[in-house]
């Protein structure tokens, strides 16, 4: 079986987004410790270890995964808005990467700003931005700002043939155009924007 860096990594990110927009809707902002320790409690119960007692220089935090299981290290001295941000960070992380069999162990670091390696391979510079964006989805409670298939691997059913083949192109243009354009990605995070694509998205799956 393929393995992940998360288990079910799409159900992670849409309960992750979930809570974080319920309390950003019940508490006010001053209240950061309270959707940082939200966050950590659905991770554990999801299966996700965490560990926000480490002691790190250059990272704020890790995940590493193997067949054994998923953890999360963040750094003890982050505020709880930073060791949030660790979070939704890794997840996005985990949504965008790909399935592979012969994955054994892996990990995503995140590094203290100035403190990356000098000599990233390009593909981990373009992960690195698309996360950005797909956490700030999550951090908003809004996980459908991003393109459908970052979180749903299905584009939906269709009304028959023909609108199940423009479903899949529309979703897989709009992940083509995430992966490489930041204007794109603030366009593509607007709520009139995001509305629009759910309302074709409805229109197309609709039953005729």
């Amino acid at each position: 079986m393929p393995h992940k860096l998360v288990p079910d990594a799409e159900l992670t990110a849409a309960h992750l987004a979930r809570v974080l927009s319920v309390r950003a809707y019940c508490e006010p902002p001053t209240s950061p410790p309270h959707r940082a320790a939200a966050a950590r409690r659905l991770l554990e119960e999801l299966g996700i270890r965490c560990d926000e007692q480490a002691q790190l220089h250059d990272l704020k935090g890790f995940l590493i995964s193997s067949p054994y299981g998923t953890e999360i290290v963040v750094g003890r001295d982050l505020s709880d808005d930073e060791r949030l941000e660790v979070y939704a960070h890794l997840i996005a992380h985990a949504l965008l990467g790909a399935d592979s069999p012969m994955l054994r162990l892996a990990a995503r670091f995140e590094y203290v700003d100035g403190r990356a390696p000098d000599s990233r391979p390009a593909h981990e510079l373009q992960e690195e931005a698309v996360a950005d964006a797909v956490a700030r989805a999550i951090l908003g409670g809004r996980l459908q700002a991003a393109p459908r298939l970052i979180y749903c691997r299905d584009a939906g059913p269709g009304r028959g043939r023909f609108t199940r083949a423009v479903l899949r192109g529309l979703h897989r243009g709009s992940l083509a155009l995430y992966r490489r354009s930041r204007s794109y990605q603030r366009l593509r995070s607007l709520p009139v924007v995001t509305a629009l694509t759910e309302r074709v998205q409805t229109f197309l799956c609709d039953a005729a």
